[in-house]
């Protein structure tokens, strides 16, 4: 049993839509007020409970993953074209491409995605400072590694996050069909996760965090030590030094983040500085994103690609693709 939420100004209205959408067997779960901040995508959040049965046609599942993806990509470009561009007093020089010492594939510490089973929960929370890509790698991986697989996907969003973003999320989730919660209280939000039994991929966005800002920092830490089980992955640029990324890590070791996330493939000169700092970190990867695109830029870090492309210290984004498995 799979669910999906519709913003609706009643009731009749969403159910036509899901009983098109999710077949006659759609049946209505709950209904309730939209909260203040998705206001505008209706008056009412209505949950619908569905089955999708083994002998549904692929053809059908493909179709719907790609007007998903369709409607991301807009968004994201909309988003986009409504940001005042950031004038630069100067011009930056090209980063410096970091030394690698001699180091082995086997040594790059890699944790695969393992594929979760039906009735399986599994929850990740992204973490990390600011303008790493945090909500991008989210909506990405629900779809990509959710959504496309049949996994039932739940969104919350924690803390208190910029004027934008909450909207922003609530956008995204209506966009996949994902239930999703706001909460500013992290108290709140443990109540959250211990009272619903939910089976499926749980992501949760936190804000743009830094230990100068103790209060919070401090909240997010104790957070974090109370749910032991959930995958903290710490999201930094692909395109920062090696030292960069070093100094985040020792920043938020408080939090003692599971995984590292690299972002911007795409834009690092080569991920010689990537590489590094899984070797003296010890924290193994899980994903790596290489542009912009929802779901297609993002994938399983690969430790031979990551070396490959750090040796030949090229624009990785081509290169890391193309290294044959």
């Amino acid at each position: 049993m799979q669910t999906k939420t519709y913003f609706a100004n009643s009731v009749p209205a969403a159910l036509e839509v899901a009983r098109q959408e999710l077949g006659p067997e759609a049946m209505l779960v709950t209904s309730r007020p939209t909260p203040e901040h998705a206001r505008q995508f209706g008056k009412l959040e209505v949950t619908f409970a569905f089955d999708r049965t083994p002998a549904e046609p692929t053809g059908k599942s493909k179709t719907e993953l790609e007007d998903i993806r369709e409607q991301l990509t807009a968004l994201r470009m909309a988003i986009q074209r409504g940001a005042a561009p950031a004038e630069l007093p100067f011009t930056a020089p090209a980063p410096s491409v970091t030394p690698i010492a001699p180091v082995a594939a086997p040594q790059i510490p890699i944790a695969p995605f393992r594929e979760m089973k039906p009735g399986e929960s599994r929850t990740l929370a992204f973490v990390g400072p600011a303008g790493r890509g945090k909500t991008t790698s989210l909506v990405k991986i629900a779809l990509r590694y959710g959504l496309a697989k049949q996994t039932p996907v739940r969104i919350y969003t924690a803390g208190a996050h910029a004027v934008g973003q909450q909207e922003q999320m609530a956008r995204y989730a209506a966009i996949l069909g994902a239930p999703w919660e706001a909460y500013e209280s992290l108290e709140s939000l443990l109540l959250a996760l211990s009272g619903e039994a939910w089976r499926g991929l749980c992501l949760i966005d936190t804000p743009g965090l830094s230990p100068a800002d103790r209060a919070e920092y401090t909240e997010f830490t104790n957070f974090f030590s109370r749910r032991s089980d959930i995958e903290k992955h710490l999201v930094l640029r692909a395109d920062s030094t090696s030292a960069d990324m070093n100094h985040v890590i020792s920043r938020f070791k408080a939090i003692s983040p599971d995984r590292l996330l690299f972002t911007g493939l795409d834009e690092a000169m080569s991920t010689a500085a990537a590489v590094d700092t899984l070797v003296r970190s010890g924290i193994a990867a899980t994903f790596v994103a290489n542009g912009q695109r929802i779901p297609e830029d993002i994938e399983e870090a690969d430790s031979r690609k990551l070396l490959a492309a750090a040796r030949e210290g090229v624009r990785p984004v081509s290169r890391f693709a193309a290294v044959a498995a």
